[in-house]
């Protein structure tokens, strides 16, 4: 098999999988309770979901995360994602660039986001380890206002042709950030960051980092369910779970630089407690390829998100908040598994300043 089919088939695959698999692991935030205030001291109309990432502005919290490219069928799939980022004034994130980067043909299937999209804020996407010459290409290739770098080790790890050469990541993250001229993330797929990890990221030179924690779509299960594999349990919950994730990381760094939370946001409550826990938006990634590849998908992606945004507007009034901004100050306790994790890892005084908001 030569390698442009060897990657088409790679990329259905995952399609497929993300598709077929369910979310494993819990995301945490059934271990985060909001407090309403009872006398918001607003109207529904005082309410916005507007915020800014990065020095650029946004209508929405929500940024349509990295999912897929490189063939005819995912750029499919990102040309709807574009329609409805820009509809509904989301920002988007591509799959890796990596196909697009060899491929002319494969490059279509990224360069259409922003050819639909030409005004959004569009996210460009490499691995890790990408050197400076692909990253800036990836940034011309979508016209990226920010560019996105994934840390995805252990799908790696459980990829039959995956790497498994990890030295000097660092440096090579540090290099990038130096010749790109567009803000730098980096990303976890799908096994979290601790909050140390996390801090490893910003002094090698990130401008943001997003968690990816568990909770959301699983690549050691992907890939194990593209080898026909069966899996251990305890592999399905390695990682951070997403709420204890973004704890760790918003106690040593959100006064440092915006968070992004991702990995099993999955509704208006979810995105209002990541919000209040330190994040500056949310990525959603797996709930948004099932409906791009559905039999109605322009209807279905509107409808999610009208409902994700109605619950979260509900939820700014309920808590006296005007803006998404204003929940990082509002009243918040974290319990459970989540609450002991923090805890034990020597974050107390972060979940006890969460629990004092309720005294303001």
């Amino acid at each position: 098999m030569g390698e442009v089919e060897d990657r088409e088939r790679r990329k259905h695959e995952h399609i497929e999988a993300v598709q077929t698999l369910p979310d494993v692991g819990g995301s945490g935030f059934e271990d985060v309770r909001l407090l309403p205030v009872s006398a918001p001291q607003m109207d529904v109309a005082d309410a916005t979901l507007a915020t800014e990432l990065l020095g650029r502005s946004l209508s929405s919290p929500i940024i349509v995360n990295a999912m897929t490219g490189g063939t005819e069928e995912s750029g499919q799939i990102n040309a709807r994602l574009a329609r409805f980022a820009k509809r509904q004034g989301l920002a988007m994130a591509v799959g890796s660039e990596t196909a697009g980067l060899r491929s002319p043909e494969a490059a279509r299937s990224y360069a259409v986001v922003r050819e639909l999209n030409p005004d959004g804020v569009i996210i460009a996407n490499v691995g890790m380890g990408a050197g400076v010459d692909a990253a800036k290409r990836a940034v011309q290739l979508v016209g990226a206002d920010f560019l996105q770098i994934h840390w995805n080790v252990a799908q790696e790890l459980f990829m039959a042709e995956g790497d498994r050469h990890f030295r000097q990541l660092l440096e090579r993250l540090a290099e990038v950030k130096a010749a790109v001229d567009v803000p730098v993330i980096a990303k976890e797929v799908g096994q979290g960051m601790t909050g140390p990890a996390a801090r490893r990221f910003v002094e090698a030179g990130a401008d943001a980092v997003d968690i990816g924690g568990v909770g959301g779509t699983n690549f050691i299960a992907v890939e194990a369910w593209r080898r026909g594999a069966g899996i251990d349990q305890e592999w399905l919950g390695w990682g951070v779970p997403t709420a204890a994730s973004l704890g760790e990381v918003a106690a040593e760094l959100q006064d440092v630089v915006p968070i992004i939370a991702s990995g099993g946001i999955r509704s208006g409550h979810d995105v209002a407690k990541a919000l209040a826990m330190g994040a500056r938006a949310v990525g959603v990634a797996g709930p948004l390829m099932r409906i791009a590849t559905g039999s109605d998908p322009d209807r279905g992606l509107d409808a999610w998100v009208d409902g994700i945004h109605w619950t979260m507007r509900t939820i700014l009034v309920l808590m006296g908040a005007r803006q998404p901004a204003d929940l990082a100050d509002q009243p918040i306790l974290v319990m459970g598994r989540v609450g002991e994790w923090l805890d034990l890892r020597g974050y107390r005084p972060y979940r006890l300043k969460l629990a004092q908001r309720a005294n303001h």
